[in-house]
């Protein structure tokens, strides 16, 4: 128990991101990748995964941005500019992006589930790859995750979070709707894959693994508390709450992913639109 204990005190952001490989967590997006690809990828966080792009497509170049200023630093903290020849770290919004087609390959990887009006940032994506280039859209469906035995404030906290991000005009399940996100950006859908990722306590990343929804609780519930859908007593409740759950030692997560490849059309009305 001590090792799991202490474990727990070590889970944070880089913790948590740090085990991250596309093996792992992007398998699809590592069988596109090939060498001399240019990728875009849309929402890189603290930079793990591009970090991995970068080495496996090189010399081509690899431009990882994010949203979150504190994200770019920590990207380029762990990997300083120079450092990888073909990889830098941007501060961006992709709704407000004017590349035009300037990519091979356009990564988002559950980076649409946190933007309001998310076909305003699939049509840029769009916009960004080269004709015959690709969008790969991976995202998770929130209505259907999954906890054993959750304890009652962790289930009230998951309830006030999916109402929170609706009034965020957040898609809860993003997931289920990125083909016709790719539809509606004028993109022709090559291949989908659903996948249910499932972990329980005796696997080896389970606290990596869910200690991103711990994380929830501790960042996106002080959002939520500001924003009046949660009291800060109920948030601190439902943190212990689940705290204590992932150490039992029946303890199972259940999350519900959907990976799309999506291509822009080589010459069509469709292309022509999106170059317009």
């Amino acid at each position: 128990m001590s090792d799991r204990r202490g474990a727990l005190d070590r889970l944070d952001a880089t913790t948590i991101m740090a085990p991250l490989t596309l093996a792992k967590s992007h398998p699809t997006l590592l069988r596109v990748l090939k060498p001399g690809m240019s990728v875009l990828d849309v929402g890189c966080g603290p930079g793990t995964l591009t970090t991995e792009i970068a080495r496996r497509v090189e010399p081509a170049a690899v431009v990882g941005m994010d949203a979150n200023p504190e994200m770019i630093r920590a990207a380029e903290g762990a990997s300083p500019p120079g450092r990888i020849p073909n990889l830098i770290f941007c501060a961006g919004d992709i709704r407000e992006s004017d590349w035009h087609e300037e990519w091979d390959v356009v990564n988002a990887a559950h980076t649409l589930q946190w933007i309001p009006n998310p076909i305003v940032a699939v049509r840029r994506m769009a916009r960004a790859a080269v004709p015959g280039g690709l969008v790969v859209l991976l995202d998770v469906d929130h209505t259907r995750a999954e906890w054993s035995d959750p304890p009652e404030p962790c289930t009230r906290f998951h309830t006030a979070f999916l109402a929170w991000r609706e009034g965020c005009r957040l898609d809860n399940a993003i997931g289920r709707h990125l083909s016709l996100l790719c539809e509606e950006a004028g993109l022709v859908e090559t291949t989908s894959a659903s996948s249910t990722g499932t972990v329980r306590a005796d696997d080896h990343d389970f606290f990596r693994a869910v200690g991103r929804w711990r994380m929830m609780i501790e960042s996106r519930g002080r959002q939520m508390v500001a924003a009046g859908y949660l009291a800060e007593a109920d948030r601190r409740e439902a943190l212990g709450a689940f705290t204590e759950w992932m150490k039992g030692k029946n303890a199972t997560q259940i999350v519900h992913e959907m990976c799309i490849v999506a291509q822009r059309p080589r010459e069509s009305s469709a292309a022509r639109r999106l170059s317009g």
